[in-house]
């Protein structure tokens, strides 16, 4: 098992290298550059100023010339600074000569996409998981056709739309909600119980936005996963013996229907931390999904780099863990590994 995470982690490396390279290759035949996003800004800005812009942020180098010295900043774990946001610092916290601290954009906006995300993936795994044992255990009756019915309808439905639906409902008409932001006016004078609970008004929308594809995919997952299991000769067998239907279903079944389940969990950590750009956008919540999307628009290379980077190696982070828990949890797996 070390022989073989050893030998996983050795080949992150030139891995997230040549990830780093298509993306930063990819980004720049966009057209366009930071440059061209604030003289639009300014009609008055002369040719010659948009050069001396683009010698600053060394775009007129080759593009080969920009990847080098971007890998020489992040080999000293350097994100670089924002080409758009008032020079701010791409990741860490720095201090510019007068003493003034800027705060790292990704670093400010990593928190609140982890907590809308981890907050839905909870919420997608205690829905999800009943609905898909109840679905499969129901096979073809009534149960199991209306839990397909909501998970097409969860695959089907445009989340900016429901997005867009649920704000003017529960916001506009009845003003049951808020639909923006994360705190409310006057927050900071409110009282610590009165915070908790004006945080969770604004988190009810975007995490139920945020996990209701999830909700439709893992519910349907699990589902296929149990009928699967539940045709095995074992699963026969055990009934055979007299066992107890909750026993077989949730002691049997369920435990080797849900060791795929585990690969799905790995790959969701770069989700974690990626935010959802629809819901951050719409619902104005100034986490990594908006930030990218903003980026995006600005043609800041430095940001949009900073958050791709981290992407792919939490992928290959969440592709080593999921192995790893596959092969604890299933012996044939670890076997395998150890050959």
């Amino acid at each position: 098992m070390t022989k073989y995470l050893l030998k996983r982690l050795f080949w992150m490396v030139p891995l997230l290298v040549g990830i780093s390279l298509i993306s930063f290759l990819i980004m720049h035949l966009a057209p366009g550059d930071i440059t061209t996003t604030e003289a639009s800004f300014n009609p008055k800005a002369s040719e010659e100023s948009r050069q001396k812009l683009r010698a600053l942020y060394h775009l007129d180098e080759p593009v080969l010339v920009q990847y080098g010295l971007w890998v020489k900043r992040i080999a000293a774990l350097d994100f670089g600074t924002s080409f758009a946001t008032h020079q701010r610092p791409v990741f860490w916290d720095k201090k510019d000569d007068k003493g003034n601290v800027s705060s790292g954009m990704i670093k400010q906006a990593l928190p609140i996409t982890l907590l809308i995300n981890v907050l839905s993936l909870v919420l997608i795994i205690a829905v999800a998981l009943p609905l898909g044992v109840i679905s499969a255990v129901t096979q073809n009756r009534p149960p199991d056709r209306a839990i397909t019915l909501f998970v097409f309808i969860g695959f089907a439905i445009p989340s900016f739309w429901l997005a867009l639906m649920l704000m003017y409902w529960t916001g506009v008409s009845n003003n049951w909600l808020p639909i923006s932001g994360l705190h409310s006016v006057g927050y900071e004078k409110m009282a610590f119980l009165a915070q908790g609970w004006d945080t969770l008004k604004h988190l009810v929308l975007p995490v139920f936005i945020s996990s209701l594809g999830g909700l439709a995919g893992i519910s349907l997952f699990i589902r296929n996963g149990m009928l699967d299991v539940l045709h095995q000769d074992y699963i026969t067998t055990a009934r055979a013996k007299g066992l107890q239907e909750n026993t077989v279903v949730y002691k049997h079944a369920l435990r080797n229907a849900l060791l795929p389940l585990i690969t799905i969990l790995g790959l969701s950590i770069p989700g974690l931390i990626g935010g959802s750009v629809i819901a951050e956008s719409i619902f104005a919540i100034p986490g990594m999904g908006k930030l990218f999307y903003d980026a995006v628009l600005m043609r800041d290379f430095p940001v949009i780099m900073g958050i791709l980077t981290i992407g792919s190696a939490l992928t290959l982070v969440g592709n080593l863990l999921a192995d790893l828990a596959y092969a604890w949890a299933d012996p044939r797996v670890r076997r395998g590994i150890s050959q």
